[in-house]
């Protein structure tokens, strides 16, 4: 009975570890960030950015301006889907396509940019 216990515990940690362990994947930062926005927390969605504090303080003011009224005249975020991955084959760049659902009806088909910095994906604005 000992051993089975140990084991049930073993299991939970993993568990727990997968779940707490973020994936540095494009697709689950593109994830993060629709989720992010959804929750009206644009700090941590331009967080996933490769740009000066600065920057991001100014991005994440226009987004707290402009971009919480433009959601909430949807019927705020309903659902997302992630479509498609792509990495470059230098594995430097990559894009990830998604499928937002507003409470509206709407449904946006959302383009994310991201290129590796320092090992991790970080989110770039596509000029």
């Amino acid at each position: 009975m000992k051993r089975f216990a140990s084991m049930i515990v073993a299991a939970m940690l993993v568990a727990c570890c997968l779940v707490s362990c973020k994936q540095n994947t494009p697709s689950a930062i593109a994830a993060d960030c629709i989720e992010s926005v959804k929750a009206g927390d644009y700090k941590a969605f331009v967080d996933t950015f490769d740009m000066t504090d600065e920057d991001k303080a100014q991005l994440t003011q226009v987004f707290e301006q402009k971009g919480k009224e433009t959601i909430e005249n949807a019927g705020g975020i309903q659902g997302y889907e992630i479509i498609e991955e792509n990495i470059s084959e230098d594995g430097a760049k990559a894009t990830v396509k998604a499928k937002i659902t507003y409470g509206n009806g709407d449904t946006d088909d959302s383009t994310f940019a991201f290129a590796k910095v320092d090992g991790e994906w970080k989110q770039v604005l596509e000029k």
